[in-house]
C-alpha cells in the first residue's frame, strides 16, 4: 500500500517552536494514532541545529542519554516516554530539570504527563500541549484531503469535523474510504469510518484494560463529562473516583479537567457508547441517564437535568421540571437555554399552564421572535380572563403576567415605572414566588441603564425619578430591588455627566452595593459601573482589577451568561489599552456565531465581534452583522446599543473610505443628545476623535462636553481600536498561490507553475480570501497592499 500523503502543519510547528524557545521544554500528549510522531519528523526536518532522538522500542535509553549529555547546543527528542525501560521515568526528570542553556526538549506519550515529572509542570519547567493542539482545523482537513486529490465544499468539511473531531488516523481512513468507495454519500463513508475506529478501539485497545475498567468506562460512556460525585451515582461504584484517577494517569480515555471532574475525549466516548449499545439493553442505558437526570435535578441544575430526560423521552418529567425553573431562577437566562425541553412540549400542554407560556414567551423574545412572544403573552391573558378568580392557577398566571410586563425585552421600558408601581401596591404580587425571587433588570450585564431593559429615556429625568419612587421601584423589584435606585443613579451619573467629575457616580454605587441582597446580577452590574468610572478616569489597571477579582469569585453555579458578559467587558477594557490578542483568540474560540441561532442575550459578544472585525480589518463580515444588530435594536427599542451600533459603523465607512460615515455619526450624535447620554460617545476616544473634529459640532453645551471628554478618553487610551495588522497565518501551499497571485499570475498559470489542478488553485484562492477577509480576487490584492505584500 502506498504511504499515505502528509500535509505539513505550519501553524502547529510555530507554536511547538516557540513554545521550545521560551520554555524549553514541551510534552505532547496525545491519544493513540493522533499524529504526534509525524509533527515531530516535521520539526526535527525544519530544526536547524543539532538534534539528539531516541525512538521508544528502537533506541537505547543509555546511549540516548549520554549522548544528550554530551551534546551543547541540541533539540533532544524522546518519543515517547510511554512504557519506560527501568530507571528511565527518574532519569529523564533529573536530565530535563538540569537541561544546559542551549539545548531544549519535546517529549511525546499517549497519557498525561508522568508522575516523575510533575514538579517540573507544576514550576513551568515543562509546557503542555494536549490533544485539542493535535486535532486538525478545517484548513488543515482541507488541505490533507486535497493531497488525497478529494476537494469538497466547506460544509463537507465541517460534516467531518463534526463527526471525526479532527482526528489525523480518522481522517487519512475516511480519505482512503472515499478513494474507494467514491460514489457513496459522504455521511455513508463518514459512518464506515467510525464503525473501523470503533473496532480498531473496542477489539484492540479495551482488551488491555481490567475487567472493573473496561465496565466503568462502558457506564460512563454517555456522558461527555462528569464530576466524581455523578461517576458514583450513575454507575453505583463507590470506587469510581479512584479507578476514574488510575485510567486518567495511564491513558487519554478519560481526561482530568479540574480537581473532581473528568471528561472524554470526544472521539473515545462515542465510540465507547456506540459499543455499548452492543453489549447493554436500552433499559439498561435509560437507567444510566435516569441516575444522571437525578444527579442533576438535585444539584438544581435544571437544563442539564432536563437534556438527559429528553435522551430518555420522559415528556413529562421534562415538563415539571420546566415549571419549577420558573420558580428557581425566573431570570438568570436559563429560559433560552432550555428551549429544546420545551421544543418537546405540545401547544396544548403550554396553553394549560401559565408558568410554561412565561417561558414560551420569554424563550422567543430571547431568540428575537418579537411576534411570537407576544402571541404567547396574549394567551397568558386569555388564561387571566377566561380562569375563575378563585383558581389558584389565575394567581399565577397573574404572577407570570407581572413579571413579563416588567421584563420582556420587546417592550422596552416605556410603561415600565407604572409596571412597577403596580407591584409595589398589589400585595397579591408581593406575596408571590415571583416577588420573593425578585426581577432582574440588569440581564446579566455590567450596566442597569443598559441591562435588559434600555432605560435611556429615564436619564434625563433620573434624580427626579429617584426622589420620588426610590421606594416604589425597589419594593416593586422584590428581593432584588436593594440598591437598585442607588446603583442606577450612579450609572446615570457616569453616562450624562459632562465635567467628566465621577465622584457622585462613585459614592451612589458603594452606598448602592451595601445595599445589595442576594442578587448576584446586581452586584456584578454594581462593579461593572465602578469598573468604568475608573476607566473613565484613565485608571486602566484598576477597572481591570475590579473585573478579574469580581470573575475569579463568581460561583460555578451562577448564570452562565453573567460570566461571559463580565469576560467580554474584561476585553472590552484590553481594547482601551491597546491588547487585542486576547479579544481575537476570544474571537476564534469562544464567539457566538451570528450566521446561526441569533440569541439578544448575547448583544455584548455580538458587539465586541463587530468591534475586532473593525480592528482586523475583516470588512466583508461588518455589514452582515450590522444588520443584525441594527434590526434587533430597533424593533426591541435599545437606543444606547444603536448609538454604539452606529458609532462602530462610522468607524468602519470611515477607514474604508465611505462618506457614509458622516451619516451613522450623525444618527450616533442626535441619539445620545435625545437622551442626555455623553460617555456612549466619549468611551469610542481616538476611534471617533477625527470624525468628531470633522463633523463642525454645534457650540452648544452638550456638544462642548462630548468633545471634551471624547479628547480626554483619547489621552487615555491612544491605542484603543487601532488598526491591527492582522497578518494572516497561511500553510505552505497557501503562500505559494498567494504569492504567485499577487506577483499578478493568473489561476492556470498558478496551476502550471505549481503542477496542481486549476481547480485545487481555484480551492486554495478560495481559502485565501477568506483569511483576508475579502470575497474577490481585487479585495484580496487591495488587502495585500494594506499588508505590505505588494509594495
Amino acid at each position: 500500500m502506498a504511504k499515505p500523503p502528509i500535509i505539513r502543519r505550519t501553524e502547529k510547528l510555530r507554536r511547538l517552536t516557540a513554545l521550545l524557545k521560551q520554555r524549553r521544554v514541551v510534552y505532547l500528549s496525545c491519544f493513540f494514532y493522533g499524529g504526534k510522531t509525524m509533527l515531530i519528523d516535521q520539526l526535527c526536518e525544519a530544526w536547524t541545529g543539532e538534534i539528539v532522538r531516541y525512538d521508544s522500542g528502537r533506541d537505547d535509553w543509555a546511549d540516548f542519554k549520554a549522548r544528550a549529555e554530551a551534546a551543547g547546543s541540541a533539540l533532544l527528542v524522546v518519543d515517547s516516554v510511554d512504557d519506560p525501560p527501568a530507571g528511565m521515568a527518574e532519569e529523564l526528570a533529573g536530565l530535563l530539570a538540569g537541561l544546559p542553556d542551549g539545548q531544549c526538549a519535546v517529549l511525546a506519550g499517549r497519557a498525561q504527563i508522568p508522575a516523575t515529572l510533575h514538579r517540573l509542570c507544576s514550576v513551568g519547567t515543562i509546557a503542555m500541549l494536549d490533544w485539542q493542539f493535535m486535532m486538525f482545523d478545517a484548513e488543515e482537513v482541507e488541505q490533507l484531503l486535497l493531497e488525497y486529490g478529494i476537494g469538497l465544499l466547506p460544509s463537507d468539511v465541517q460534516l467531518i469535523l463534526d463527526r471525526l473531531w479532527g482526528w489525523p488516523f480518522g481522517l487519512h481512513m475516511l480519505a482512503q474510504q472515499i478513494q474507494r468507495h467514491g460514489g457513496a454519500s459522504l455521511h455513508a463513508l463518514i459512518d464506515a469510518t467510525r464503525a473501523d475506529i470503533r473496532k480498531i478501539l473496542v477489539e484492540d485497545l479495551m482488551p488491555a484494560f481490567p475487567e472493573r475498567e473496561r465496565q466503568l468506562l462502558y457506564n460512563l460512556s454517555p456522558f461527555q463529562r462528569f464530576t466524581e460525585e455523578m461517576a458514583r451515582m450513575v454507575t453505583g461504584r463507590n470506587d469510581a473516583p479512584r479507578i476514574m484517577e488510575d485510567i486518567a494517569g495511564r491513558t487519554h480515555m478519560l481526561l482530568r479537567e479540574g480537581e473532581e471532574t473528568y471528561a472524554f475525549v470526544p472521539i473515545v466516548r462515542q465510540a465507547l457508547f456506540a459499543e455499548m449499545r452492543n453489549l447493554y439493553t436500552q433499559d439498561y442505558i435509560d437507567g444510566q441517564y435516569k441516575r444522571a437526570a437525578l444527579y442533576f435535578e438535585l444539584q438544581n441544575d435544571i437544563p442539564r437535568a432536563v437534556s438527559y430526560y429528553k435522551q430518555m423521552g420522559d415528556v413529562e418529567k421534562i415538563r415539571e421540571l420546566l415549571i419549577r425553573d420558573t420558580y428557581n431562577r425566573p431570570a438568570d437566562g436559563d429560559y433560552v437555554d432550555l428551549r429544546e425541553g420545551y421544543a418537546l412540549l405540545s401547544d396544548e400542554t403550554i396553553l394549560a399552564y401559565p408558568e410554561l407560556m412565561k417561558g414560551k414567551c420569554e424563550i422567543e423574545c430571547l431568540q428575537g421572535h418579537a411576534e411570537q412572544s407576544d402571541r404567547w403573552y396574549e394567551a397568558l391573558e386569555r388564561f387571566i380572563r377566561n380562569t375563575p378568580a378563585r383558581n389558584a392557577q389565575r394567581q399565577t398566571a397573574l404572577e407570570a403576567k407581572a413579571y413579563l410586563d416588567l421584563c420582556l425585552s420587546q417592550r422596552g421600558s416605556r410603561h415600565t415605572l407604572k409596571r412597577l408601581l403596580a407591584a409595589a401596591k398589589s400585595p397579591e404580587l408581593r406575596q408571590s414566588a415571583a416577588w420573593q425571587n425578585g426581577f432582574n433588570v440588569s440581564g446579566n450585564s455590567v450596566s442597569l441603564l443598559n441591562g435588559g431593559l434600555d432605560f435611556s429615556r429615564w436619564v434625563p429625568h433620573g434624580w427626579h425619578i429617584y426622589r420620588l419612587f426610590k421606594l416604589p421601584v425597589e419594593l416593586g423589584l422584590g428581593r432584588g430591588g436593594g440598591g437598585v435606585a442607588d446603583i442606577a443613579i450612579a450609572e446615570r451619573e457616569l453616562e450624562a455627566n459632562l465635567d467628566g467629575d465621577y465622584t457622585q457616580a462613585m459614592a451612589k454605587v458603594r452606598q448602592g452595593l451595601q445595599r445589595v441582597t442576594d442578587n448576584p446580577e446586581m452586584h456584578y452590574a454594581a462593579i461593572g459601573i465602578q469598573s468604568r468610572i475608573e476607566a473613565a478616569r484613565g485608571n486602566l489597571d484598576e477597572a481591570m482589577r475590579m473585573i478579574d477579582n469580581a470573575v475569579a469569585s463568581l460561583n460555578e453555579r451562577r448564570p452562565r451568561r453573567l460570566r461571559e458578559n463580565l469576560e467580554v467587558f474584561r476585553l472590552n477594557l484590553s481594547l482601551l489599552g491597546g491588547d487585542v490578542a486576547g479579544a481575537r483568540e476570544w474571537l476564534e474560540s469562544k464567539a457566538p456565531d451570528e450566521t446561526g441561532d441569533f440569541i439578544i442575550m448575547d448583544r455584548y459578544s455580538y458587539l465586541m465581534k463587530l468591534r475586532l472585525y473593525i480592528i482586523l480589518a475583516q470588512w466583508s463580515r461588518v455589514p452582515f452583522l450590522a444588520a443584525l444588530l441594527r434590526q434587533y435594536f430597533e424593533s426591541y427599542d435599545r437606543p444606547y446599543m444603536l448609538a454604539q451600533l452606529n458609532l462602530l459603523e462610522a468607524v468602519f465607512h470611515y477607514r474604508r473610505g465611505s462618506d457614509a460615515w458622516r451619516e451613522r455619526m450623525r444618527e450616533a450624535l442626535a441619539l445620545a443628545k435625545r437622551y442626555g447620554l455623553a460617555r456612549v460617545i466619549a468611551d469610542e476616544g481616538i476611534a471617533i476623535i477625527d470624525m468628531l473634529n470633522a463633523m463642525a459640532l454645534p457650540d452648544g453645551p452638550w456638544e462642548r462636553g462630548v468633545l471634551a471628554l471624547a479628547r480626554a478618553q483619547a489621552a487615555h487610551y491612544p491605542n484603543y481600536m487601532k488598526q491591527a495588522a492582522n497578518k494572516p497565518v497561511f500553510t505552505d501551499r497557501e503562500y505559494q498561490v498567494y504569492s504567485l497571485m499577487i506577483a499578478g499570475y493568473r489561476n492556470a498559470k498558478i496551476a502550471s507553475v505549481l503542477n496542481i489542478s486549476e481547480r485545487t488553485v481555484k480551492h486554495f484562492c478560495g481559502l485565501i480570501y477568506r483569511k483576508l477577509g475579502v470575497t474577490t480576487r481585487a479585495e484580496a490584492l487591495s488587502r495585500a497592499a494594506e499588508l505590505g505584500d505588494i509594495k
